[in-house]
């Protein structure tokens, strides 16, 4: 029985053509590459793939042109140079992979924590990723669609910008629900609004690798806390980043900032009783 005669729908069978595609060793490895470095030269594909010869990477290359996901160009004559990057079509794959990362989480027993990164920047995201990929699952949103399909996954850490358009800073921490633990990343001069905000961290931009870093690490080593000491926690969060930002006389002329003061104080003689 040929594949053309199974009894599957016919988007069933465009999935397996795709599939087919996609198989052959090297082609998904090119694809993803270009993914994440954008275009790229022969050479530079040769660096950003161990293992790969020449003569496999111009095959693979021809077959992906062919196959209408990957454009060649010109880029100089004399010397010959030529840059390779993906088509409308190959870029659309993108969110596959993310979704077969996401697939192989939940079921190929993945035991690295998974931290979504969600910001309408795919370059902040791409940036943030290589800080993280050497020590955890990432998966990316750049769309509010995007985050709330993740947030029904197994996410252990979201880092999310108070800019994303279409969603509210606010509604995150409940969306993620109890088990995921939330950092907000917040502009140069935050309002204190923010204190109404329930994020378990809240951190300046920009933000450099060791500030990410220790910012997941942190919120990963304080899982299980009591409820008591996750809210003091997002509360000592928020006031060290306000003042940090504004002069103590400008914030205690504020009954937001002297409302998060008494809480302290409450939550302080309740873990002294």
């Amino acid at each position: 029985m040929t594949r053309r005669e199974l009894d599957v729908p016919r988007a069933t069978h465009t999935a397996l053509d795709a599939f087919a595609l996609l198989s052959k060793k090297w082609h998904p490895v090119v694809v993803a590459v270009l993914h994440h470095h954008g275009s790229l030269g022969f050479n530079g594909l040769l660096e950003a793939i161990p293992d790969l010869s020449g003569k496999v990477l111009t095959d693979t290359l021809e077959a992906l042109q062919d196959a209408g996901l990957v454009d060649r160009t010109v880029v100089s004559e004399s010397p010959l140079r030529v840059e390779y990057e993906l088509t409308e079509a190959g870029a659309d794959l993108e969110p596959i992979f993310d979704d077969l990362g996401a697939w192989g989480d939940r079921h190929l027993g993945a035991a690295t924590p998974t931290i979504l990164l969600a910001d309408a920047d795919r370059r902040i995201t791409d940036l943030y990723g290589q800080w993280l990929a050497d020590r955890y699952t990432v998966a990316r949103a750049h769309t509010a669609d995007d985050v709330d399909r993740y947030l029904r996954e197994s996410i252990d850490v979201v880092v999310y910008d108070e800019g994303l358009p279409g969603v509210s800073a606010a509604d995150v921490p409940p969306a993620a629900g109890e088990g995921c633990r939330t950092i907000l990343l917040v502009g140069d001069r935050p309002e204190l609004d923010l204190l109404e905000i329930e994020c378990d961290d809240v951190r300046r931009k920009p933000i450099v690798r060791e500030t990410l870093l220790e910012a997941i690490d942190d919120q990963l080593r304080r899982r299980g806390e009591s409820a008591d000491d996750r809210e003091r926690g997002s509360l000592v969060a928020k006031r060290s980043l306000l003042e940090s930002v504004y002069s103590q006389d400008r914030l205690t002329r504020q009954a937001a900032y002297r409302d998060l003061e008494s809480q302290l104080e409450a939550l302080s003689d309740g873990l002294e009783k």
